[in-house]
């Protein structure tokens, strides 16, 4: 008995021999693509900001003294905002509920008189206390 291999017998062996044929073959036409240069890596833009506003602030960022006067600034019109009684001092479920949660959850540390009251200043000398660098 003879042990030829023929493609006859071994049809996947031409189906093999015809991918391996086909895979060293260039491509042309329409198949053929030309291979893309990479592209630079760069932050992707949020797709929820509108394109208008993506640009970058013109301005450089604010530094040193400005910067600190700026985030004080902020802090007090956020503690003003949370004083509704207008008394120049809030309890803690007024700045838990105006979303100043770091003064609600320090309150009593803050609140060294033990008064149910703190004021800005109060919480400036807690600040600074923990390295804050306000005015």
């Amino acid at each position: 008995m003879s042990h030829q291999h023929d493609a006859a017998r071994h049809p996947v062996a031409w189906f093999v021999a015809a991918v391996i044929l086909a895979a060293s073959l260039p491509l042309s036409g329409a198949l053929a693509a030309e291979p893309t240069p990479p592209v630079a890596p760069g932050p992707l833009p949020d797709p929820w900001v509108p394109p208008e506003s993506r640009t970058p602030p013109s301005s450089p960022p604010t530094q040193g003294a400005a910067l600190r006067d700026q985030v004080e600034r902020k802090l007090k019109q956020n503690f003003d905002a949370a004083d509704v009684n207008g008394t120049g001092a809030i309890t803690r479920a007024q700045a838990s509920a105006a979303g100043l949660g770091f003064i609600a959850q320090h309150f009593d540390e803050i609140d060294t008189q033990k008064a149910g009251l703190v004021r800005f200043e109060d919480v400036k000398r807690y600040l600074r206390g923990r390295g804050a660098q306000l005015n």
